[in-house]
């Protein structure tokens, strides 16, 4: 009975260390997911996205068309995640997940939306076309942001971001020859007194 118990027992590891070593290996996608995370003041701030590139194709204009809400990357909704309270131009959100959406435009500022559901704009899709009462009903906050565009091109979307002065972050994405900048202030002065007050 004794060698009949260690022999399950040795099975089961090994069934286990096999499914874990299976676990390790991922599936290729066109879009890999990816992640970026910083902290700033005393705020984390967590980026979640697919990664879609250009393979040779006119991306901003045609397959991004102007005008249009687009889902800022690709397959699942591109998040981002506030541990503590922050602050974008005049609103302020509330620490939680929201995913990000743009509105491009071939001349002029950009539009980024801030969808505190966490859904993406195909979401809200009725009819063939989004119902935008649903979708605002959703939306936290809408920034207008300056793009750059420049000679280079970045083959993959790519986000990262820049502690700045560790109080206002610069949160940023690239792709093809395109960068769209937004600031993030983390407010740490309002977080350190809110924190004092618990100590009182």
């Amino acid at each position: 009975m004794k060698n009949i118990t260690t022999t399950f027992i040795l099975f089961l590891l090994t069934f286990a260390l096999n499914a874990q070593t299976a676990r390790q290996y991922l599936s290729p996608v066109a879009s890999p997911q990816a992640s970026v995370s910083q902290n700033v003041g005393m705020t984390n701030i967590t980026i979640s996205y697919s990664t879609p590139g250009i393979k040779g194709r006119k991306i901003f204009g045609d397959l991004v068309p102007y005008g249009e809400l687009w889902r800022a990357g690709a397959n699942s909704p591109t998040t981002i995640e506030f541990s503590t309270d922050v602050k974008i131009g005049d609103k302020t959100l509330r620490a939680g997940k929201y995913a990000i959406a743009m509105i491009p435009r071939e001349n002029g500022n950009w539009t980024i939306d801030f969808n505190k559901a966490a859904k993406y704009p195909f979401a809200y899709r009725k009819d063939g076309k989004i119902d935008m009462e649903a979708y605002n009903a959703d939306l936290a906050h809408s920034e207008v942001t300056e793009v750059i565009i420049w000679d280079s091109s970045i083959e993959r979307l790519t986000y990262f971001i820049d502690a700045n002065d560790n109080k206002i972050a610069n949160v940023n994405m690239l792709w093809d020859n395109v960068i769209v900048s937004f600031e993030v202030n983390t407010m740490p002065e309002e977080h350190l007194k809110r924190f004092a007050k618990t100590l009182e």
